[in-house]
């Protein structure tokens, strides 16, 4: 026997059969409107009742009232919850937005499944939840873009492990903004705030402070490298936007050898040293033509380009590899007599 609320369901179903899509959506937003009127007085039994119905009819509806019932449900503290759920993973921004941003109900194993999937724009809706906590905030900072980085920064109960702060701190040294963020906070770890300096006049690095910027660059990627492989893709990608520093200290982690070494070979007037390097890893000639178009104003002449591409193609990585390990050492050896 069904219960009271499948038949209600079940009642409502026969008698919109035939009803226009435009009725539908004036039936829904009057339930939407009676719940929030009586929210505050309504028990479980009745939240359930509405729910069942409201999900019912909100299924199938279009993009744009179901993005109406979620800004007008999402604040209410005992919203239905099988709705708001539904809401909240519907792949459409303007539906899930409000409910990931003020949906209390919403459970962790919802929140972080819908975090490890969803477009920026759902990012930055968690970004703005009164608390996360960390487990959360892990996924968001290493799937979330500049805004998202610098929003969920500014959330004054959002928590952060120690892989989160680092993989923003080292974000910051390219991102004032995201700095200036994260000097408001008071819940960074004190082994962050000791290393070396790195809290001190947190800025963006300059070209007349190498140092530092070889040192941030090394936070980042040493960030980058526990979220996953650093691979030829991601490098190419940092390349495209002007990240040389990063994809140099990379570059060097990939070869086991220095970051100085690598920034050497790349400020080195010949091509060589760096032709060595990526071919030891074995990157592609992309990434080799990319490196020498980044250090040069100039448009390298065909012929030239040319030549380059032959002597990368002729050097077999076994070489290339040989002569890394021969020049790294020789390095070792110049420092320790220094």
């Amino acid at each position: 026997m069904a219960t009271p609320i499948v038949a209600l369901v079940q009642q409502l179903d026969r008698t919109m059969a035939d009803a226009s899509t435009k009725r539908r959506e004036s039936i829904l937003q009057n339930l939407a409107a009676l719940f929030a009127d009586y929210a505050p007085r309504l028990g479980t039994d009745h939240v359930h009742a509405f729910d069942m119905v409201m999900l019912h009819l909100a299924r199938s509806m279009e993009e744009a009232a179901r993005g109406d019932l979620s800004r007008r449900l999402a604040p209410i503290a005992n919203a239905p919850p099988l709705l708001i759920r539904d809401l909240a993973f519907d792949p459409a921004a303007a539906v899930s937005v409000p409910t990931l941003e003020a949906a209390l109900l919403l459970p962790l194993d919802d929140l972080t499944a819908i975090a490890r999937v969803c477009g920026q724009p759902q990012l930055l809706a968690l970004t703005r939840r009164k608390t996360l906590i960390a487990l959360l905030t892990d996924i968001i900072v290493e799937r979330g873009d500049a805004v998202v980085s610098r929003s969920v920064a500014g959330n004054p109960g959002a928590r952060f492990s120690l892989d989160g702060y680092r993989l923003l701190f080292g974000r910051s040294q390219s991102d004032p903004e995201l700095a200036a963020r994260l000097r408001l906070r008071d819940d960074v770890p004190d082994i962050l705030a000791r290393e070396d300096a790195m809290w001190d006049g947190i800025a963006a690095p300059s070209p007349d402070d190498p140092v530092r910027a070889i040192f941030a660059a090394e936070v980042f990627v040493g960030a980058q490298s526990r979220q996953g492989e650093i691979s030829e893709t991601l490098i190419v990608g940092w390349l495209n936007s002007g990240r040389e520093t990063e994809a140099l200290v990379a570059l060097a982690r990939l070869a086991g050898v220095p970051s100085a070494m690598a920034i050497a070979a790349y400020q080195a007037p010949s091509y060589e040293p760096l032709l060595y390097l990526v071919r030891s890893v074995r990157f592609g000639w992309t990434i080799l033509k990319l490196f020498l178009a980044s250090k040069s104003e100039r448009e390298t002449p065909p012929e030239v380009l040319r030549g380059m591409m032959e002597a990368f193609q002729a050097l077999s990585v076994a070489t290339a590899q040989r002569v890394v390990r021969t020049n790294a050492a020789r390095r070792q050896i110049e420092g320790d007599h220094d």
